[in-house]
């Protein structure tokens, strides 16, 4: 059986080693399923991936700061009570102290006069009087300071926390989840279009 010139590469075609591979003298289309267009593929999926991910943490890190700026405040509202408290404290209980002093002074000159002393006289009487009065004004005078002291001390932390609460306000009104996020895209595209450009410089298909 003889076939017509030119007929034999219309009824098969050869590969490179001379091995039929299709009839009709067509090809297969190339495959977008390349190891490039996958590779270029997960590195857009990853890509979404950290924007999700850069939002959350931008949006965790302005929770956090709000919340720790809003305990601040509340810890110097708790500072300024204390504050107040202490001189509070203070007043009444140098207050009971004077009249501790006043009720202590007032037995002793009873006793005297019980004894026929004269509660007026220099001398013993004098001595023991003053005695009690200096106890109960230094006594008196420690309570005091001791709630000034305390007082300034928890005033001083209210103002502490007071700065504190701002930096931390200020800090959480800084982070920008939009900024975050629109960060990540442009990584995520700058390392998408570098893969993308190695691969055509290289020829990888």
């Amino acid at each position: 059986m003889c076939l017509p010139p030119g007929s034999l590469s219309s009824v098969s075609a050869t590969t490179g080693s001379g091995a039929p591979y299709a009839f009709g003298g067509s090809s297969a289309s190339p495959s977008i399923f390349t190891p490039a267009n996958t590779n270029l593929t997960l590195g857009a999926a990853g890509g979404a991936f950290s924007l999700a991910g850069a939002l959350t943490r931008a949006n965790n890190t302005v929770t956090a700061d709000n919340a720790q700026a809003d305990q601040l405040l509340a810890n110097a509202k708790n500072a300024e009570g204390a504050a107040a408290s202490a001189v509070t404290t203070g007043i009444a209980q140098a207050a009971n102290t004077e009249t501790r002093g006043a009720q202590t002074l007032a037995a002793q000159r009873a006793v005297m006069a019980a004894n026929g002393i004269d509660v007026n006289a220099a001398g013993t009487a004098q001595n023991v009087q003053e005695s009690t009065k200096y106890i109960t004004d230094q006594n008196v005078q420690t309570i005091t300071a001791n709630a000034a002291r305390a007082a300034m001390g928890y005033t001083q932390q209210e103002q502490s926390d007071i700065t504190n609460s701002a930096a931390y306000r200020a800090a959480g009104s800084s982070v920008s989840p939009f900024m975050a996020g629109a960060s990540s895209l442009l990584t995520s595209a700058t390392n998408v279009s570098s893969n993308w450009y190695r691969n055509q410089r290289v020829g990888v298909t």
